[in-house]
């Protein structure tokens, strides 16, 4: 060894002969080459920190991990991060074709967001629901959504998955200490429901994981995925009773994301050229608009269900308007389901959806069995009333599946509570969610996007287009004749829901800058809006646990319209509904703001 390496110096220090040709040097990459290896660098260290979205996404060597909370791990990403900050910026100097320079600003606020998390917004110190609330794809539940995907999934024998689920199991102890030391002051609220997810989860592991074990694998995969379920269920028993009886009693941290990180966060979660403020006030403007329309329509609505009763004249105070629409509302929400039939009414009307659609041809659908309705799992309940999840986008091997998730009642409301959700979620209303999560919507949408070849706008998607589209599909729908002699009924929810997602931003930007009480947002959504107590109740918990989601569904469906507006002023009569359908969702989920560039052709 010590002869080679003196011969290797010996070589090192001959001169080169005069004339002799230099050594060829590699030749520098092209900006596209360039920024190809750094999108799938920045990707692959995206995955690498959140192996829960990887897992999703369908990168399935990340499914026995979980992320790394440590200080020295939190301090590499953050370097990490910021060294590709800084090679992106001289990359989009030197100019990229159209397609990259979209990919590029859409790397530079994926890395700006995760900065503000690492720097500022530091959700592992104030979240104890084992959550990651960073705004890429849902789910955003570090465990027990994964152990469900690993017990459910299609997309490997179950042999592999029980492998994987062992691994997972085995890291559940090293990320609950993580969490129980970074935890400092959480707001109460967290803390509560942190104890309540932890319940699910535990159950979870006790029920569905023990009896997965049993029937899959051979004996030896068995007894070491029993050990690393036992180990786990002691560490979250143990995190239970540290949630419980010493993390709950001075949880006093405040909800609010507070205004400058909020500033902050918005454009880049968001994908928007808009400020909060500005947002506000096209919000404000279109709530006065829904509310004058949804006001007219409720008297023809009440002549036709109450043609002895009186109507207030053409000066109707906003009082008496109120009355109006609350009447017509409750007597709509008298067409519910039973409480034990809720799930069922959200998949009643899918088949319908699909033939409406067709009929109109309004756009290709994915496969008939490709959705699958079912209640939310324990340990995910009592925050939104319906969830849209398909997992495992970027497995190229894996069948389209997604589950449209309802959220059942809460046995322990008391019979009044019940009543007034279940007015909330009417049968028309409950027909309006599944077009919403469905047809139209987030699944159609999903399958689209699934064939677009470019898993980083796969991985970051855009949740205003996304939830936009949805919105945009249930006025699609109903605009078009949806429920047939019924129609002004669901005409009728759709223009209250125009007022709900007005407020959902409203509500979002205000509770969290401060500008809002609690007691002012449920007031504001009872009276303002026209929605029932317990349903506001409920919003307003998730306007609490979540920042920038509630801006998502009126900031894409405000950009949306006015993209369609813009188009069919420029095609004129070569304007059609298909086209522009898709045209919106044959790129992947990606801002409005680029969307404009492939309908109209401009920035």
């Amino acid at each position: 060894m010590h002869r080679l390496l003196a011969f290797v110096l010996a070589l090192a220090l001959v001169p080169v002969a005069a004339g002799a040709a230099p050594k060829a040097q590699p030749a520098a990459k092209t900006p596209a080459a360039a920024f190809a290896d750094l999108k799938a660098r920045y990707l692959a260290g995206l995955f690498r920190a959140k192996p829960h979205l990887a897992s999703f996404m369908g990168d399935h060597a990340a499914d026995g991990k979980l992320p790394d909370y440590s200080p020295a791990a939190l301090k590499k990403r953050a370097a990490e991060l910021a060294a590709q900050q800084a090679e992106l910026a001289k990359l989009s100097a030197a100019g990229l074709a159209a397609d990259d320079r979209i990919d590029a600003e859409i790397i530079a606020d994926g890395i700006g967001l995760e900065r503000l998390y690492l720097a500022e917004i530091k959700d592992w110190e104030w979240d104890p629901r084992l959550y990651d609330s960073f705004p890429v794809y849902d789910p955003r539940e570090l465990v027990a959504e994964r152990l469900g995907d690993l017990m459910h999934g299609e997309f490997a024998p179950p042999a592999t998955r029980l492998a994987a689920l062992t691994a997972l199991l085995k890291a559940v102890p090293k990320l609950v200490a993580q969490y129980q030391k970074n935890l400092k002051n959480p707001p109460k609220l967290y803390t509560e429901y942190g104890i309540k997810d932890n319940a699910g989860r535990i159950e979870l592991v006790k029920t569905e994981v023990a009896d997965f074990i049993k029937k899959t694998g051979d004996a030896k995969a068995q007894k070491a995925a029993e050990a690393a379920r036992l180990a786990a269920l002691k560490a979250l028993g143990a995190y239970q009773t540290f949630l419980e009886k010493d993390l709950l009693k001075r949880s006093n941290g405040d909800w609010r994301l507070g205004a400058a990180r909020y500033q902050k966060k918005f454009p880049l979660a968001l994908a928007t050229r808009l400020t909060p403020e500005q947002a506000v006030e096209r919000a404000q403007a279109s709530l006065r608009k829904s509310r004058g329309e949804l006001y007219a329509l409720a008297v023809k609505l009440h002549q036709q269900l109450f043609p002895k009763q009186p109507l207030p004249g053409a000066k109707a105070t906003p009082a008496e308007q109120a009355a109006v629409i609350n009447r017509v509302k409750a007597e709509i929400g008298k067409d519910h389901p039973p409480a034990d039939g809720l799930v069922a009414s959200h998949a009643a009307g899918i088949d319908r959806m699909r033939a409406f659609i067709v009929k109109h041809n309004l756009l290709a659908l994915p496969p008939k069995d490709s959705l699958h309705v079912t209640a939310t799992p324990l340990f995910k309940r009592g925050v939104t009333s319906a969830e849209y999840l398909a997992p495992n986008l970027l497995d190229k091997a894996a069948a389209f599946r997604a589950t449209y998730y309802v959220d059942p009642i809460d046995p322990t409301w008391p019979k009044d509570r019940v009543e007034s959700y279940l007015r909330s979620n009417s049968t028309p209303q409950n027909e309006l969610t599944a077009i919403h999560e469905a047809y139209p919507g987030h699944h159609v949408q999903t399958w689209y996007s699934k064939q677009v070849p470019n898993d980083l706008r796969t991985a970051l998607w855009n949740a205003p287009m996304v939830e936009g589209w949805a919105v945009y599909g249930e006025d699609l729908m109903v605009g078009l004749g949806w429920g047939g002699a019924k129609n002004d009924r669901y005409r009728f929810l759709t223009l209250r829901g125009h007022l709900v997602v007005a407020q959902n931003i409203i509500l979002d930007v205000k509770l969290h800058t401060g500008q809002m009480t609690e007691e002012e947002a449920v007031r504001f959504m009872v009276e303002e809006g026209y929605q029932e107590k317990a349903t506001a109740e409920k919003k307003l918990i998730r306007a609490k646990l979540d920042t920038t989601q509630l801006a998502q569904y009126f900031l894409g469906w405000d950009e949306i319209r006015e993209l369609e507006r813009d188009v069919r002023a420029k095609q004129g009569k070569q304007f059609t509904q298909r086209g522009f359908n898709e045209g919106l969702i044959t790129h992947g989920s990606i801002g409005v703001k680029y969307l404009r560039e492939y309908l109209l052709g401009a920035k």
